[in-house]
């Protein structure tokens, strides 16, 4: 005794497509950090722990004051001790302009903006924005 066996028409939406295991999801991170500063400081931590990897700009739309100097330092914070590891920067900052950075690999949990102010009377406005790779 045999069995038939109907034929199945399938239709492309019923075909099984390979899986992308590395598949990596992009993320806009939004503003990090944005303000008008006149004197050297940084931003609080900022979570990055969903991520692998960054691109940050670094937008300065103001400057003000008799020779300001700005330097901007992207840093990962050490939890066991505290510290932070410079991992991008940019220096000599005097006039308007947009800057990028990239942070690949990311393996920090937090990362913070630290800028450096100099020069009489200073002034900067700048906004430091993200996008990210999960």
């Amino acid at each position: 005794m045999s069995t038939f066996v109907r034929p199945v028409k399938h239709s492309a939406a019923d075909i099984a497509l390979p899986v992308d295991q590395q598949y990596r999801r992009k993320e806009n991170l939004g503003t990090l950090y944005s303000g008008t500063v006149t004197a050297s400081g940084n931003s609080a931590d900022i979570s990055v722990d969903n991520y692998s990897a960054a691109e940050l700009e670094l937008k300065v739309t103001a400057v003000s004051g008799t020779t300001p100097t700005l330097d901007i330092y992207i840093e990962g914070k050490f939890e066991a001790t505290g510290d932070y590891k410079t991992l991008a920067s940019q220096t000599g900052i005097t006039a308007t302009g947009t800057w990028f950075f990239t942070l690949n690999p990311l393996i920090f949990r937090y990362i913070r903006i630290r800028w450096v102010v100099g020069g009489t009377s200073p002034s900067f406005t700048f906004t430091v924005a993200g996008q990210a790779i999960v």
